[in-house]
């Protein structure tokens, strides 16, 4: 998950929240309403396998940034062959986009990746990478799901976004044979650490919008960190007195989103908890506009180019003291609920896809 360090930009995003504070307003309970599934949908959450969710986090190579060295770039040039060999394994035909990438220390250039004398300064070095699962009456209908690759340098990733990315591969594996009306894209973005960079060239570039419409997309960045300790979770949003109370327990995984897209983020919401009832899911969509800390991650250029879009966190440095460091390793996840949060998006990426009119269940 990105840091965005931007005075300006945060005391002109917090205005609406001031806004909302000085008018009235009904208490807002951030927790979704269940939203009912077939049975057939509800059986995929027994699908969803914790051991090979860990498996996958421990995969990944622990050196994978594009902000670093030889030791970061053949890293994350590895983790992008793991995914592809998985996503082929399943009998899916991966995509990739290239990313132009010119960090000022960028001076490497993958062997395999080569083709010819003085081009490194401006080879595209590493890749967006997804796999779509058609949809029979409505293919152009995209929901997307995404991750990112990459992690920052010097930190292992497990949660960050190791999580995100193991989740996207165990959907693929849940989900690949689901009949389905719209099309489900499990992507992985690159370069999400250094500025959104994937998702950003992704949206400017990769997207056939006279072909296609991402009906919605969702971010799943840090997915497997939970405390039960009094005071362990802090809040990007300040509590509003009879409106809105941030909860201090970081036993949830919290949904960002915005008022306009908050059928969206209602529905998705709701089928996660319809899919993991035990899981507890909070769901913040009740502002007009995101406050930064809620614009950290690879869904803020779909929701900046007006789509539906929603970020899937435990929440970053406002939970985790493992947070971008050297001790953001495998042994610090909750392998129980971060299953139930893998379990809770088959469910809700399936009944979202089954049908080809938007809200139908």
């Amino acid at each position: 998950m990105k840091v965005l360090q931007s005075a300006a930009i945060a005391i002109a995003l917090a205005l609406p929240l001031t806004a909302l504070a000085q008018q009235p307003q009904q208490r807002i309970d951030p927790a979704p309403k269940p939203v009912e599934v077939t049975p057939q949908i509800a059986r995929l959450a027994d699908a969803v396998s914790a051991e090979r969710l860990m498996e996958t986090v421990r995969s990944l190579p622990t050196a994978r940034s594009g902000w670093g060295d030889e030791d970061d770039w053949n890293g994350l040039l590895q983790a992008e062959e793991l995914v592809i060999a998985r996503f082929e394994a399943l009998g899916l035909a991966p995509q990739t986009q290239e990313i132009p990438w010119a960090a000022r220390r960028n001076r490497f250039v993958a062997p395999e990746r080569e083709e010819g004398e003085g081009e490194a300064q401006n080879r595209p070095l590493f890749r967006n990478i997804w796999v779509d699962l058609p949809g029979a009456d409505a293919p152009e209908k995209v929901l997307l799901l995404g991750a990112h690759l990459d992690a920052v340098r010097g930190s292992p990733g497990a949660d960050d976004d190791g999580t995100g990315v193991a989740a996207i591969l165990e959907l693929a594996r849940v989900l690949k044979d689901q009949p389905r009306a719209q099309t489900l894209r499990l992507m992985l973005f690159n370069l999400e650490e250094v500025g959104l960079v994937g998702s950003r060239q992704y949206v400017a570039a990769g997207l056939d919008r006279e072909k296609e419409t991402i009906v919605g997309m969702a971010s799943l960045d840090m997915l497997g960190y939970f405390s039960d300790e009094p005071n362990s979770q802090k809040s990007p949003l300040r509590a509003i007195e009879g409106v809105f109370e941030p909860p201090t327990g970081g036993a949830f995984i919290a949904m960002g989103g915005i008022l306009r897209h908050r059928e969206f983020s209602q529905r998705l919401g709701g089928l996660m908890v319809a899919g993991a009832p035990e899981l507890k899911v909070l769901v913040a969509d009740f502002l007009p506009f995101a406050p930064p800390d809620m614009l950290r991650s690879d869904h803020a250029p779909f929701l900046a180019a007006g789509m539906p879009a929603v970020i899937i966190s435990d929440t970053a440095n406002f939970r985790s003291a493992h947070y971008h460091t050297a001790t953001d390793t495998a042994e610090t996840l909750d392998e129980k609920r971060f299953a139930l949060v893998v379990r809770g998006l088959a469910v809700a990426a399936a009944q979202m896809t089954a049908s080809n009119v938007d809200g139908e269940k």
